[in-house]
């Protein structure tokens, strides 16, 4: 089921949105010209995890995020984007494993692709886990600490945590040829959160990429960042 954000609407103006915790950790996101896949890096420009882009493929996900350099790492994560509606199924796991991965649904809240809901489950000190909902949405004014952004890009992304109304990640995007942004998480929710946070975050942008081009006359899957 989905609700109303509106509570969320106006937390920009929220001076603790741009101080960085503690826990945050920092991820720099690449695309190289001309190829079919994300490259995710450390702050100090470790590679970490290969993002494949699959884009005519039937039944493959349209993203799949493997912990490593190449396809041939391990399978963590994966977005299927549903054409009509412009919502993802969102995998945590490998999307082959139907047995053992988690699938969440994360819908497109506004007309002009400006806001986004998921839930999922979130680990607590009980060892019970608790679902949350968190919203991703379009900012020009939060950004990721030195990140060479540009402010009226539409490819910016603050995540929400509804219930605290916390900001608890950011995605700057940046004015580079195959940089396409930098993304921060600036809370501590384990593992899979981390993971969800790149995957639906990475979905919000290669959607985006792909109505660019399209509107351009370009290829879904190709091209630069």
């Amino acid at each position: 089921m989905s609700s109303s954000p509106t509570r969320s609407d106006s937390i920009d103006s929220v001076p603790a949105e741009l101080a960085e915790t503690s826990t945050s950790r920092t991820f720099q996101v690449y695309k190289p010209a001309f190829r079919r896949h994300y490259e995710i890096k450390s702050a100090n420009d470790n590679p970490l995890y290969h993002v494949d882009i699959s884009a005519f493929t039937p039944n493959k996900p349209d993203l799949t995020l493997h912990a490593g350099t190449s396809t041939s790492a391990p399978k963590i994560a994966a977005s299927k984007f549903l054409k009509l509606s412009g919502d993802c199924k969102l995998a945590l796991g490998d999307p082959d494993d139907i047995t053992n991965t988690q699938w969440e649904d994360m819908t497109k809240e506004s007309a002009i692709h400006s806001k986004y809901r998921f839930e999922m489950t979130i680990p607590t000190a009980s060892g019970h886990g608790e679902r949350r909902v968190f919203f991703w949405k379009r900012t020009h004014k939060v950004m990721v600490d030195d990140a060479k952004a540009f402010p009226l890009s539409m490819r910016s992304f603050k995540l929400i945590d509804e219930p605290s109304e916390q900001v608890v990640a950011v995605f700057s995007r940046e004015r580079s040829f195959t940089k396409c942004g930098t993304m921060q998480i600036r809370v501590d929710h384990g593992e899979d959160f981390d993971r969800m946070v790149l995957i639906s975050g990475l979905s919000l942008y290669e959607r985006s990429r792909r109505r660019n081009h399209s509107t351009a006359g370009g290829g879904g899957g190709g091209g630069g960042g």
